[in-house]
């Protein structure tokens, strides 16, 4: 028994080390391709950065409905959303306080708003086909608005990293571009895949729900993308490009993978499991949000805030799970 689920954790692990590393080898060519085509910085920073740092989440969310655990997704896309607000602030608070400069009110009224319009799906439990449905089209709404009112161009110019991928991508895209997206999208496909049935197999070993997974370890591990990018971005001073990153990612974990994930027909969750973290989540990003509109001060000294934070959000996971 302990042997086996030592075995499937180390399967997990393994699992989203393939996710994770396979988005960010994707997220790296893919912005090297636009640099090289001379796309836009705006279309790379909205786009390809925030599609490619959502693209574990997405994933695991739809191989989880897939394989019939649901409240895996969902946990997925809550947990995921509370680790890109709480965990990405307090590792960039590690290396330098910052404040909100240029980043758009709509952006911020657009992501509360949101995560409020959820709330109310969950707590009504509407969440299903035509639910799903209305998060896409708010989706694509919200990209349409992002181009048509792109006053933000002040964000900082996107730049392609200095990795063997980025390299060979930007200066053959045909002969080792192409291949390398390609492979990357393989890679991270067989890591959701490893990582959805490991994680199904602890949750039926151990007699605990799928959802508590998708929220804990399986939330971490696809919020590595978002962490590196901002912990990158904070080394740079980019600090627009970080909340860029927050809302941006957190926006598409909701409306497109949420949307995408309700859209199956035996897409189903427990709401009573799901409750608290719901609640947690909707409270950081009122509070996340009222900061960000106010242009607080974020010091470093409060990185060890926003972890205690999120210490107490995992005992709590773990006291309403065990």
């Amino acid at each position: 028994m302990n042997l086996t689920i030592t075995t499937q954790f180390l399967s997990l692990l393994l699992g989203l080390y393939f996710v994770v590393k396979g988005a960010d080898v994707l997220l790296s060519s893919a912005t090297s391709l636009g640099k090289k085509f001379n796309v836009s910085d705006f279309f790379i920073g909205l786009i390809i950065i925030g599609f490619g740092t959502s693209l574990s989440e997405l994933l695991v969310s739809v191989k989880a409905v897939l394989e019939n655990s649901p409240g895996l997704s969902v946990g997925n896309v809550v947990g995921s959303n509370i680790s890109n607000i709480i965990l990405v602030i307090s590792f960039v608070l590690i290396i330098s306080s910052f404040h909100v400069k240029n980043i758009r009110k709509f952006d911020i009224f657009f992501h509360l708003l949101i995560h409020l319009l959820f709330l109310l799906f969950f707590l009504l439990d509407i969440l299903n086909l035509f639910s799903g449905i209305f998060f896409i089209f708010l989706f694509l709404f919200y990209l349409f608005l992002s181009f048509t009112k792109s006053s933000s161009k002040k964000i900082e110019k996107v730049e392609i990293e200095d990795s063997f991928p980025s390299k060979m991508t930007f200066q053959k895209p045909i002969v080792f571009g192409i291949p390398i997206i390609f492979l990357s999208i393989i890679i991270t496909l067989f890591g959701a895949q490893i990582t959805v049935l490991s994680a199904i197999k602890i949750s039926s070993l151990l007699n605990i729900s799928d959802s508590f997974l998708g929220l804990s370890v399986i939330a971490i591990g696809t919020s590595l993308p978002e962490i590196a990018t901002s912990i990158k971005a904070a080394r740079k001073k980019n600090f627009n490009l970080i909340v860029g990153n927050i809302l941006g990612s957190n926006i598409y974990n909701l409306l497109l993978i949420l949307g995408i994930s309700a859209s199956f027909e035996n897409f189903t969750y427990n709401k009573n499991a799901l409750l608290f973290e719901v609640y947690f989540l909707s409270v950081s990003v009122t509070i996340i949000s009222i900061l960000f509109y106010k242009n607080f001060l974020f010091k470093k000294n409060h990185s060890g805030i926003f972890f205690m934070l999120y210490f107490f959000y995992l005992f709590m996971l773990y006291r309403t799970n065990f």
